[in-house]
Parts: C-alpha cells; sequence; structure tokens
C-alpha cells in the first residue's frame, strides 16, 4: 500500500453524486459552508460557469473542468452573463437516477453534475489539500482512466439502469484518487504531507509512520528511518512540514483510532494499546482534544 492509499484508507472516504443541473440563460447557485467532513465536488459536462470562491477568488470552469472543494467552504456558481438574477429558481426534477435542476426548455447552456464526497474529521489527507482544487480538461483528457470515468458516470445518469444508484455512488471513490492524482501531477507542494512525500529522506519517516503509527517511536529512530541526525531531522521535518514530528504522528494515530471506533468490536485499552498509547486515560485526553467527545461517546452515538 502506497502513503496516498494509507491517506485515503485514513480518510474512511466515500461519497455520492446525486444532483444534476442543467441551465439556460442568467443564473446563480449558493452553497453554504459545509459540515466539516465533507466535501461538495461539480463536473462541468458541457457549457461554462464562474466560481466565485473564498478569499475573493473565481474561476471559469469549462467543459470537462472539475471543482473540489475539500474543506466543504462557501461558493457560488453562476452563468458567465452580466446580470444575474438569483430569484429565478430551477424546476426540481426528482423522476430519474439524479435530482435534476433545470432552467429553460431547450438545449441547456450548462449541464452539470455535482455531488459530495464524505470523509472523516481531521483527515490528514483532507488537510493537506488546498481550499479548492481545479482539475482542468486539459489536464484529464490525456489521462484515459479519468475520461472513461467521466463518460461511465454521465452514461449511468442519463439511463435507467438496474442498480445505477448504487453503481455511480460506488464510483465515488474512484473517482476522488483520480482528481487527486491528476491533481497532484501537477503541483509542487512546499510544506505539509505531500511535501513530506516528495522529500527523498523525510519520506522514509513519514510512510515508517504511516505503516506503524502505533510503535513506539522516538527521534531517534525516525531519524535512523531517514539516514540523518536526529537534530537535522528534527530541524528538517519541522520545516517541510510545519508541524513537529509528535504533532503528525499524534494526528495518524486520532484518526486510525477514530477509524477503529467505528468499525471495530475493539476495547477502548484495546485501541488505546494498537495506536500506541499504554494508558487508557491518556489516550482518552487526546483523544477529546482532537474530536471534542470523549472516544466511549462517539462510539455510543
Amino acid at each position: 500500500m502506497t502513503p496516498i492509499d494509507s491517506l485515503i484508507a485514513l480518510a474512511n472516504l466515500h461519497g455520492n453524486l446525486d444532483t444534476r443541473c442543467q441551465l439556460q440563460g442568467d443564473w446563480a447557485m449558493g452553497h453554504a459552508q459545509e459540515n466539516l467532513g465533507v466535501a461538495p465536488y461539480h463536473i462541468v459536462l458541457s457549457g461554462s460557469c464562474r466560481a466565485e470562491l473564498p478569499g475573493g477568488q473565481h474561476v471559469t470552469l469549462k467543459e470537462g473542468d472539475i471543482l473540489l472543494m475539500p474543506g466543504g467552504g462557501p461558493h457560488l456558481l453562476c452563468s458567465q452573463g452580466a446580470q444575474i438574477r438569483p430569484a429565478t429558481q430551477p424546476r426540481v426534477i426528482e423522476d430519474g437516477v439524479l435530482t435534476v435542476y433545470r432552467l429553460g426548455r431547450g438545449v441547456p447552456d450548462l449541464d452539470m453534475l455535482c455531488g459530495n464526497f464524505y470523509y472523516n474529521p481531521q483527515s490528514l489527507l483532507f488537510s493537506a489539500l488546498s481550499d479548492y482544487l481545479v482539475v482542468s480538461s486539459s489536464q484529464w483528457q490525456s489521462d484515459g482512466q479519468l475520461a472513461a470515468l467521466i463518460t461511465l458516470l454521465r452514461s449511468e445518469a442519463d439511463g435507467q439502469q438496474l442498480g445505477a444508484r448504487s453503481f455511480i455512488d460506488a464510483l465515488s471513490l474512484a473517482l476522488f484518487t483520480l482528481i487527486l492524482r491528476t491533481w497532484l501531477n501537477d503541483q509542487t507542494p512546499v510544506a505539509g504531507t505531500f511535501a513530506l512525500l516528495a522529500d527523498k529522506r523525510l519520506s522514509k519517516a513519514w510512510q515508517a509512520m504511516l505503516a506503524d503509527p502505533g510503535h513506539q517511536w522516538t527521534i531517534d529512530s525516525l531519524a535512523l528511518a531517514a539516514c540523518m541526525s536526529s537534530a537535522a531531522f528534527t530541524r528538517a521535518f519541522g520545516k517541510v512540514a510545519g508541524v513537529s514530528p509528535w504533532v503528525l504522528l499524534t494526528q495518524l494515530r486520532m484518526e486510525l483510532a477514530f477509524n477503529l471506533l467505528r468499525q471495530s468490536h475493539l476495547s477502548l485499552t484495546d485501541i488505546a494499546v494498537q495506536v500506541g498509547y499504554q494508558s487508557q486515560a491518556a489516550f482518552s485526553r487526546k483523544f477529546r482534544e482532537t474530536y471534542g467527545e470523549a472516544p466511549g461517546r462517539l462510539r455510543a452515538r
């Protein structure tokens, strides 16, 4: 399993594609801030629109472009026209696989698929991503896998095949993985989780932590994995990751514990030991600091 595979698995990622927008004329559709753990995405099948993003940023989305909001930030999608009339409400059609929002009667100016990815709060993977990701058609058209997947999603959304809803949702993990792969191929991360993986020496220590979070790591053992002195490792790790090795290791352990609480029948003591804590009390205290509630309460909920 590669480090990216480990981070995706830790995020406990799943998703659904549930909406299709077919719009004509001037329009605007606002999206409020989502709860932590929800990442909306939009795939432009044809036409174009403008996306107003957090921090005053704006981008034009063209046919084939994909917009992903990893942190669920508020954003506005609107037509390219100068005059926007948000009061015009599209018709809602719910007799197909996806809920369709339709404005106008003829061929739509914009045809777009929309959905959400769901992931564990405090996910190391999603916290390492930008506020928004735009994967342009020019990036993925040469990638036969992503092109084929989007074609398949569109085909299932257009048809009325048996099990289409389940099939579309089952493709969500593949869709996210290909979006992430395409985005990373075009990025040069300078800090954070992805920058650690790009560093030849530090990546060895980070991969060792990912492979065995519950191991009783020390600075000396991590430095040895990176083939560095302890002092040089500590300085370099903090500079690249933006946090100390202990902070990142704790985040990794808490995310693993979150999954074990939800998906296993292990006792709190066993989970504490599995994620590197000899004391259940110490584990529970750190878990509460991270997630805002005790591990036993989260499991019961």
